[in-house]
């Protein structure tokens, strides 16, 4: 079994590929990972807190805001902390410091590695807006998992879909790996 001092941290965002990150979840714990999910309410729309509670054994953190300093528990439980998938707006949130739910603060309060796969429509993720703001995330040391070409859901073709889980889930164990390593 592996540390239980640092978590894998799976934000997931309000994308129809949120039902992707289900694998993912279940792939890491079934290894024997130590994951906690976090969801937007749109997320929630996609995948129900309950799935992912059961795949990951532990307390899903859904919503906005509680009584409590949830995101502090997360800055201090996260050894690596990927949103899978990033819509275009969590990226906008992200690489312009806005904190109005639990995965924006919390992406501003962890002090580990920080991934974002980003899914959505070719043309979304094509934009000058959301290409900027890539950028930014870049230019602040988050690691980008582009997404892969191919038709999304509405029927449009070209890069926007999901990257594959496995790339994804590798990404994630180099950088908890490493943060482990260092701490």
């Amino acid at each position: 079994m592996h540390t239980e001092k640092k978590h894998i941290i799976i934000a997931v965002t309000g994308s129809i590929a949120s039902y992707r990150s289900c694998e993912l979840v279940r792939e890491l714990t079934k290894k024997g990972y130590p994951v906690t999910v976090l969801m937007t309410e749109n997320a929630s729309r996609f995948v129900g807190p309950v799935t992912f509670q059961s795949l990951s054994s532990r307390k899903v953190y859904h919503g906005n805001f509680s009584e409590e300093m949830e995101h502090i528990d997360i800055k201090n439980l996260a050894g690596v902390f990927c949103v899978a998938p990033a819509t275009a707006n969590m990226i906008g949130k992200m690489a312009n410091g806005i904190a109005d739910d639990l995965i924006s603060t919390s992406y501003l309060a962890v002090n580990c590695p920080v991934i974002a796969a980003p899914a959505m429509n070719p043309q979304m993720y094509a934009s000058k807006p959301v290409q900027r703001n890539l950028e930014i995330l870049k230019q602040d040391g988050v690691h980008i998992i582009e997404p892969v070409h191919g038709t999304v859901v509405c029927g449009d073709t070209g890069q926007g879909k999901l990257a594959d889980l496995e790339i994804i889930e590798k990404e994630i164990l180099k950088f908890y790996n490493t943060s482990l390593n260092e701490n």
